[in-house]
């Protein structure tokens, strides 16, 4: 048999940066997002006599994977075998498998690549076992989440949160939605100044949040407040809200970032430039817009579609040429083909 599924990036309102537990990727905090309606990845999953791990690019052409990603989708299946134990769905998914991944998103711009990928992998396992356990949302989550964090947020339609929980069970962290993509139209215009490679990754980063003495106090402030304040703000639709909370949450885990040890950089001079710019058409023309920054340099201009058109000026191809522009709008989440 074979089952194949589709998933989408998500931009972060309140960022997820750091765990309470590595190996299972339980976060330390609270964090927020909106799904993205575009660009895609889709994955199958079938029987296989062995373990066989493709990728693919948009056009077809097969990407060679390195030990170092083979190593993970391992892992991944593995931690996700040990879930299935826990709700007495062991012996479900086999150990030989054949997954043939294709995605459509650009590498290294700044879309959340991973987050598509795996929440696209554990809807693709819930299809696949769904003739002998039916999973429910927040435990196809909790799959997804084992393979990159912000995985269980792609889950869902529209808006959802990732719920930190406590202790560490495997299932302790899950995903909830919040609205549907139908509750508020939000647009996101992804300005990427490089395509370079990030030095550090996301997952290495999360390791090293614990060494900023800001870190403590990021994760008192997201749980005692701008968790809250986003979801108020989503669902209430107060935009004004909404941009400062998720400005704040930004710019607070990049001085988290440039505060570890080793610090890590990951804001651009160009990436500065943008901010201003955007800052300063915002406040002349008074355009509900707000900006936010995952870990690199890309910009995401998150607004309401009565800016549409300014937003379109301002990201046309001559006033950012030196920069890739990439357009979404909110979306739904992780399907069944």
């Amino acid at each position: 048999m074979n089952t194949t599924a589709v998933s989408f990036p998500n931009i972060a309102f309140i960022k997820y940066w750091g765990n309470r537990n590595n190996a299972l990727r339980l976060p330390a905090a609270d964090s927020l997002s909106m799904t993205l309606d575009r660009p895609s990845v889709e994955i199958t999953l079938s029987d296989a006599d062995r373990l066989s791990i493709r990728s693919f690019e948009a056009d077809g052409k097969e990407k060679i994977l390195t030990e170092k990603q083979i190593s993970r989708w391992k892992e991944t299946l593995d931690l996700m075998r040990s879930s299935l134990g826990t709700i007495g769905a062991e012996g479900t998914l086999p150990e030989t498998l054949s997954l043939e991944i294709r995605s459509h998103i650009p590498p290294s711009v700044g879309l959340a690549s991973s987050a598509a990928v795996f929440s696209c992998l554990a809807r693709a396992v819930q299809g696949f076992i769904s003739d002998k356990t039916r999973l429910t949302e927040e435990q196809t989550s909790v799959l997804a989440r084992l393979g990159s964090g912000s995985a269980a947020r792609s889950i869902f339609d529209g808006y959802a949160a990732l719920l930190a929980g406590s202790g560490n069970d495997i299932d302790a962290a899950v995903g909830k939605q919040i609205a549907d993509e139908s509750h508020w139209t939000l647009y996101d215009f992804v300005i990427i100044p490089s395509t370079h490679e990030k030095k550090v990754g996301s997952t290495e980063g999360h390791a090293l949040a614990h060494t900023s003495p800001l870190f403590d106090q990021r994760v008192k402030d997201i749980t005692e407040r701008r968790q809250p304040q986003c979801i108020d703000a989503v669902l209430r639709k107060d935009f004004e809200l909404l941009q400062q909370v998720v400005e704040e949450d930004a710019l607070d885990m990049h001085a988290v970032m440039e505060s570890s040890t080793p610090p890590l950089k990951y804001l651009s001079e160009e990436t500065h430039r943008i901010l201003r710019e955007i800052t300063s058409l915002r406040e002349e023309r008074h355009l509900p817009v707000l900006y936010t920054m995952d870990a690199g340099p890309t910009v995401h201009l998150i607004f309401e579609e009565s800016a549409l058109g300014e937003m379109k000026q301002f990201t046309d191809i001559q006033k950012q040429k030196r920069c890739l522009i990439f357009e979404a709008k909110v979306g739904k989440g992780a399907y069944l083909k």
